[in-house]
């Protein structure tokens, strides 16, 4: 008698339980992966800059590696199995399918403090530039739904590899900002985080076509959006705007080229690629009559757009445009622009 198909096959090994991240009381964390089948694990972090570290793999096919002690902060790191990237799917704090992050706990500015939060909006409109919809996210500080005077407003954009939602999600602003003002240390202010990415998601690709697609929509759709649906004030001395990376690519070709309409410009992590480069130069008369304050670069010299940075800074020079500069031994990650937020929004809006 035959035996029967579902008696004789082969079970699926049990996954073992386990955590990923685990982070101990000493800073250090551990990080884990099951793949019986792979030959080869690693682990990417960005306070390693990237660098591969090999993963071990225990009997039962549970890779994990365990890191120094870490000081409080939020690390972002990536794995791989046999050359491919994948997914840690125990952690559920991610910034996207193959990016996630481990937080090593100590109160750090970006930690809820027990102060007064803001709010976080997310607000749709209709784009006169594609003719389909486009999201921002709007922070207002605590209080603002009582009422009361006129905002300055901060323009903050985001990265290549990120969308309108990160500078909360993973830049933690809204905390930031919460507590810097708590603390005295910042005016209360309206933050605006419109999608830098149009035309496709590709910031490589068609670099200049996407800059002026989006020149269009941020002057003639974000900015007239936030201004009808916020209490805004109106008036260069009280707008900024920063970016990181690409946004601050964006920040220079879109606000840097029209310095009459802006009081302030942060650069976190950025510089000055070719086709910005001529724009910036002509530029360079009205920056030195206008002189925002402060027009504020943070940059680290593992920055992998470190060199970007010193020929904005050369050319920064040579036209006599002020301005001043962080330079620090930082990469090109999360951890750093939440530094660079916290460093910048202080320097805003200390007129009377």
């Amino acid at each position: 008698m035959a035996a029967s198909p579902l008696k004789s096959a082969s079970r699926a090994p049990e996954i073992p339980e386990y955590r990923s991240p685990e982070v101990a009381p000493d800073g250090r964390v551990t990080v884990r992966y099951y793949h019986p089948a792979a030959r080869e694990v690693s682990c990417e972090w960005d306070w390693k800059n990237w660098a591969p570290t090999p993963m071990q793999r225990d009997a039962a096919g549970l890779w994990s590696c365990t890191t120094e002690p870490l000081p409080p902060d939020i690390y972002e790191y990536s794995l791989f199995a046999d050359g491919a990237r994948v997914i840690d799917y125990q952690n559920p704090s991610s910034k996207n399918r193959f990016a996630f992050f481990a937080h090593v706990p100590g109160g750090r500015i970006f930690e809820p403090r027990g102060a007064p939060h803001g709010t976080v909006h997310t607000h749709w409109y209709r784009s006169p530039v594609t003719g389909g919809p486009r999201r921002m996210h709007v922070y207002t500080p605590p209080g603002y739904e009582a009422g009361g005077e006129p905002l300055p407003a901060l323009y903050l954009l985001h990265g290549a590899g990120d969308d309108d939602e990160t500078w909360v999600r993973t830049g933690r602003m809204n905390f930031i900002m919460d507590n810097l003002l708590a603390e005295g240390r910042a005016r209360p202010t309206v933050v605006v985080m419109p999608d830098g990415h149009i035309l496709g998601a590709n910031w490589k690709e068609d670099r200049e076509a996407k800059i002026r697609a989006f020149a269009e929509e941020f002057h003639r759709a974000v900015i007239p959006e936030a201004e009808r649906l916020y209490r805004i004030a109106a008036g260069p001395k009280l707008r900024a705007m920063a970016g990181l990376s690409m946004g601050g690519g964006q920040t220079l070709a879109v606000g840097m080229t029209r310095p009459e309409m802006f009081g302030a410009f942060g650069l976190f992590s950025s510089g000055l690629w070719p086709e910005i480069t001529p724009m910036i130069e002509a530029a360079l008369p009205q920056l030195r009559a206008h002189a925002p304050d402060p027009l504020w670069i943070g940059i680290g010299r593992r920055d992998f757009l470190y060199e970007h940075c010193a020929l904005l800074r050369r050319t920064l020079d040579q036209g006599g445009v002020q301005y001043g500069c962080h330079e620090d031994d930082s990469t090109h990650c999360w951890r750093t622009w939440r530094d660079y937020l916290e460093r910048f929004a202080p320097l805003l809006f200390r007129g009377p």
